[in-house]
């Protein structure tokens, strides 16, 4: 069910070896304590939890980001729009500069009407809850799990069922960079060296350009707004 980490299948892995280890008990093992294979199980369902809610709260604050960001973008714009739209109103600009802040405008008007249904489609308020959500109640499980000395089998595979729960109450996936950043942020849990140095490429760092290359270009015609206001100016004195 999570894309780029541990792919947890309800009621298969855990539960045939739930009831292998079912069938040792009743068949004259220790049932005090814990089995080889439950210690090894176990400790299995610690590492997809914790992997799951690690990928999980990354893919929280990636959408967090990127609505923040999306956000910027249309703020800058419209002010931009704004003042580009009132420059010709207050002072006498040459018919090449009016073209520009005619042209500059049409642009970020189309930028403000992209980002503002980007937005509003990719609904990222609501999913980056959803995954706070869900990598909340994985660590919660988790916790109780490793709190537990002694697990038998029948135990094991109750957690297991519930975070398999968990998993299905929250039906997103995270993305596969939200994953890579975990395997960044524990390379000691991974034995691939190419993983630690491998370089996490999100997309909507390509926001972040564009919010630069917006307010880049409404400086420069501002500024050459400016400098034809000044002129204006001193004909007139």
């Amino acid at each position: 069910m999570i894309r780029g980490g541990p792919h947890p299948a309800p009621g298969s892995r855990w539960g045939l070896a739930m009831q292998k280890e079912h069938a040792a008990v009743t068949a004259g093992e220790p049932e005090d304590g814990q089995l080889p294979d439950t210690n090894d199980a176990r400790d299995q369902l610690l590492k997809e939890m914790k992997r799951a809610k690690g990928a999980r709260f990354n893919a929280s604050k990636r959408l967090e980001r990127r609505d923040r960001r999306r956000t910027n973008v249309v703020a800058y714009a419209s002010a931009s729009v704004i003042v580009l739209t009132l420059l010709p109103t207050f002072f006498a600009t040459p018919e090449l500069l009016t073209k520009l802040l005619a042209l500059a405008t049409i642009a970020m008007s189309l930028i403000i009407l992209a980002y503002s249904l980007l937005q509003g489609q990719a609904n990222d308020p609501v999913k980056a809850d959803q995954f706070h959500r869900c990598a909340t109640e994985i660590n919660e499980l988790r916790r109780h799990l490793r709190a537990k000395i002694a697990v038998k089998p029948d135990e094991l595979e109750k957690i297991s069922k519930e975070y398999d729960s968990i998993l299905r109450r929250y039906s997103i996936n995270h993305d596969e960079e939200d994953y890579e950043l975990y395997q960044q942020q524990h390379p000691d849990e991974f034995e691939d060296l190419t993983v630690r140095k491998k370089r996490v490429w999100i997309p909507s760092r390509f926001l972040s350009a564009i919010v630069f290359l917006v307010v880049t270009a409404a400086a420069i015609i501002l500024s050459l707004a400016y400098s034809g206001a000044l002129g204006w100016i001193r004909r007139e004195l």
